[in-house]
């Protein structure tokens, strides 16, 4: 008998049903299927060596018995097609449609199975070789080769609906199982499709549904792949679930000993498997994740884990220091803030970030406000982005006046996006997603290049203007290349470093000062000058002044107002202005608005005024019109 490849096919089945019995599974659709498709395979393969058993002993059997039992195994390869499109399916629709449709075309299934237990089979026997043939064998290939292409359609129609890894193993699982059924078509001594089905639930085992790359190794819960696939089945059933991400930080961990820090998580592990009503997952080094069923439950988990971390974690014996394990919390009170799985998945990275950043702040709650926040932050960088591929991101300048010249010497060159509508984007809703994604860089490169081309086109100097400020963001002064990339720009349009003013902030002067200070020698060294922005706002600090070799301080717009307001102020102002002219800089003074705060800082001896008294930022052509009319 040629039984060998269905008993070693049947061998490998029930070693997979052991390995995947013996951890526990999340209950996902995926799962089920998986597992009732082996199900259906083990009965398959049973079924296909008993038939060649009969067949081969036929005389033995009543022929009824015999015919009723191959009929039995052709109509199972029929029900394992069945599954294969179901499991194929699994990815592609909600998952209350899919239900329905399995149960129509399930009715439809079994009755094309009555069908082929109806039609007639015939038997051959041969030496070694059995098989069968006749209406009942033409059938089953039909329905089965039916199935599959049915399954091949799903895969190339909605592939990208699918997980990548699943729409790759049933490819090739469909490309063994048509390989072995035309072979056994056209030569039908070679058995081969019941090990072809065989080999198929194999590849979905270690591509998918291999419950140990699931499984966090050192806690036992399921790990964030698990995560992130139970939720897109929660979403696609519509299940109203909440939600609490903790994560935890320790400031002595970095002196504990790291396999006492894994100890310490290990215990927490264990505290958190105490918690009732939570399916847990661990979805990072120091985090785990949360789902529950309601609020209510929510509330309950969350008063548990915060009480048990009021004070230290553990304390350890003396061999052992204290780890005082600092608990973070994002809360999701309804699963319905985030439109699907994957929405959901970037809601918990970013709140996590934003919640870590605010350590006073130690429970961040996603409600619709913060979520609506949020895709607003997303819908803002798709903007930055688009306008920055069709070129709307633009440069206003806004002119600077010279008192003791009495003209306008200078301008502050600064971003604007342009809408497609031809509006302007205020700078206060882009300018601070771009800074918290990093795109602030890319920007800060093009409003320099464009400034530079500005320059080379317009002859600036026959205006009246000796040079142009552009601002570096906080980011831009942390990298390396700075002054490589702003020089090579410069010798692109060929123009005169003199021209160019690079402002920084406070801020950005203790990040990393000594790159700052290495671009900015190079840059000086070039030719280029600096101005130190924003001067009396956030951290002010005189010892900027003397650590940065600037030539400008630009007094911001508060502390120009603040002069105009308050007694103390105007002290704090004249003693900066003088100790700032003892030092031989120049002071800019900006956020002047009105005739009589111009007259009051002239009088004061500032050497620079800017704002809105004069203009507020103007388009590049509107600028050298304005230049035209007010510097002659």
């Amino acid at each position: 008998m040629n039984i060998q490849m269905q008993i070693s096919g049947l061998i490998i089945m029930f070693l997979l049903l052991y390995f995947y019995k013996r951890h526990e599974t999340m209950g996902l659709y995926t799962e089920q299927l998986f597992g009732k498709a082996l199900y259906i395979t083990i009965i398959c393969l049973i079924l296909d060596i008993i038939s060649i058993a009969l067949i081969a002993k036929q005389e033995l059997f009543p022929m009824r018995a015999v015919k009723i039992e191959c009929k039995a195994y052709l109509a199972s390869l029929i029900l394992n097609g069945y599954m294969a499109i179901n499991y194929a399916s699994a990815d592609t629709h909600n998952l209350t449609k899919v239900n329905k449709l399995i149960r129509k075309c399930g009715w439809v299934v079994g009755a094309y199975c009555l069908l082929v237990m109806v039609l007639p089979v015939e038997l051959f026997r041969e030496g070694r070789t059995v098989y069968t043939y006749g209406a009942a064998c033409s059938a089953t290939y039909i329905g089965a080769l039916s199935m599959i292409l049915g399954t091949v359609f799903i895969v190339f129609r909605h592939g990208k609906l699918m997980n990548p890894k699943r729409r790759r193993a049933i490819r090739l699982w469909m490309s063994i199982w048509m390989a072995a059924a035309l072979i056994q078509f056209l030569n039908s001594q070679l058995l081969l499709v019941g090990f072809a089905s065989a080999m198929g639930m194999v590849i979905l085992f270690f591509e998918l549904e291999n419950p140990d790359a699931n499984i966090d190794r050192r806690t036992g819960f399921f790990n964030s792949f698990a995560f992130a696939e139970y939720l897109k089945q929660k979403y696609r059933e519509g299940a109203e679930l909440s939600g609490m991400l903790v994560t935890f930080e320790d400031s002595h961990t970095r002196s504990v000993p790291t396999d006492q820090v894994e100890a310490a998580m290990l215990e927490i592990a264990a505290f958190m498997r105490r918690i009732p009503e939570a399916r847990i997952f661990k979805t990072d080094d120091k985090e785990f994740t949360l789902v529950l069923e309601s609020r209510e439950a929510l509330e309950r988990a969350f008063r548990i884990i915060d009480e048990r971390f009021q004070g230290s974690w553990l304390e350890f014996d003396k061999n052992r220091p204290n780890i005082s394990l600092q608990p973070y919390y994002v809360k999701v009170p309804s699963g319905k803030v985030a439109k699907d799985a994957a929405e959901m998945l970037g809601m918990l990275k970013y709140f996590r970030i934003h919640c870590m950043d605010s350590p006073e702040n130690r429970v961040l709650v996603v409600d619709e406000a913060n979520a609506a926040k949020k895709r607003a932050r997303e819908e803002m960088l798709r903007t930055i982005l688009v306008a920055m591929e069709e070129d709307r991101v633009e440069v206003f300048f806004q002119p600077i006046y010279a008192t003791a010249e009495k003209k306008f010497v200078s301008a502050e060159a600064l971003v604007r996006i342009r809408n497609t509508d031809g509006s302007i984007i205020p700078p206060g809703l882009f300018i601070p997603v771009a800074e918290e994604t990093g795109m602030i860089s890319k920007i800060g490169e093009h409003v320099f290049e464009k400034t530079c081309q500005f320059i080379k086109e317009h002859d600036i100097e026959q205006y009246g203007i000796a040079y142009l400020e552009v601002n570096l963001s906080v980011v831009q002064c942390e990298s390396k290349t700075l002054a490589e990339t702003y020089i090579g720009i410069m010798d692109k349009y060929q123009i005169d470093p003199k021209l160019v003013n690079l402002e920084i902030t406070e801020s950005a002067s203790i990040v990393r000062k000594k790159t700052l200070l290495k671009n900015m020698n190079t840059l000086i060294d070039y030719g280029v000058s600096f101005s130190l922005d924003d001067f009396g706002n956030g951290q002010s600090n005189l010892n900027y002044i003397v650590d940065m070799p600037v030539k400008i301080v630009k007094f911001d717009r508060d502390m120009t107002q603040a002069y105009f307001e308050n007694k103390k102020a105007q002290f704090v102002l004249k003693a900066a202005m003088n100790m700032i002219h003892d030092m031989h800089l120049h002071v800019v003074s900006e956020g002047v608005e009105t005739a009589e705060q111009l007259a009051a800082l002239e009088q004061l001896g500032i050497d620079y005024v800017q704002g809105y008294y004069f203009s507020k930022p103007i388009e590049a052509r509107a600028f050298i019109e304005f230049l035209k009319v007010k510097n002659g």
